[in-house]
């Protein structure tokens, strides 16, 4: 009966110790996801905003910021995950930028994984990519490098691009000032249809 109540006692004792360090991470944790994390300080117009959903406990990040030439932008994930040396990289799941906004030119990027890195402002789109701009192009990637300073937006291949009747394909396509100016490059390929030449001619 003694061997038991002093079994009992270490048990309280261990209980009084796990429950005030559990309620603790608890409220860090709470803290930590109603908060925003200004991941640049020397950027402060860019931060990421960290919001649980509701009945999921995932944290589903946003990004909002403006490039230097004064195109706002908004990243959206499903998920975030730190990486890297301090913690300061990001790995985000299912993720959709938007850069510019109407009436002026936009570009809008979804995939199913990304890579923000802090020290460069730069993110990294890849797996199932698709890229739009307001103006009618469609691009399909393997990866696409957003530079979140100037809003130079890099897709490298091979990449497939279409507008209206027209397809091609590339090695390399940069889009500047979101969708104003599109360099296509690296083993061009283009499909002109017939239809589209003629109606063409017809305009002329």
């Amino acid at each position: 009966m003694i061997k038991k109540d002093h079994i009992q006692i270490k048990r309280i004792k261990k209980l009084k110790i796990i429950f005030p360090l559990l309620a603790f991470f608890i409220i860090f944790i709470l803290v930590v996801q109603s908060s925003n994390i200004d991941l640049n300080p020397a950027n402060p117009s860019i931060k990421l905003a960290l919001s649980e959903q509701r009945n999921e406990g995932v944290l589903k990040p946003s990004m909002l910021g403006e490039t230097t030439s004064g195109q706002p932008f908004e990243l959206n994930a499903l998920r975030a995950s730190p990486i890297g040396p301090g913690l300061q990289d990001i790995m985000l799941e299912n993720v959709s930028i938007i850069i510019g906004e109407a009436p002026s030119q936009k570009i809008s990027i979804d995939s199913r994984n990304a890579k923000y890195f802090a020290k460069n402002n730069t993110a990294i789109f890849f797996d199932d990519i698709l890229a739009k701009t307001s103006d009618g192009y469609n691009f399909i990637a393997q990866v696409v490098n957003v530079n979140l300073d100037t809003g130079f937006t890099f897709l490298d291949g091979p990449v497939k691009g279409k507008k209206g009747g027209i397809l091609f394909n590339a090695g390399h396509v940069e889009i500047h000032e979101g969708g104003k100016k599109i360099f296509i490059s690296s083993g061009v390929e283009m499909i002109i249809p017939a239809s589209f030449l003629e109606s063409k001619r017809g305009e002329g």
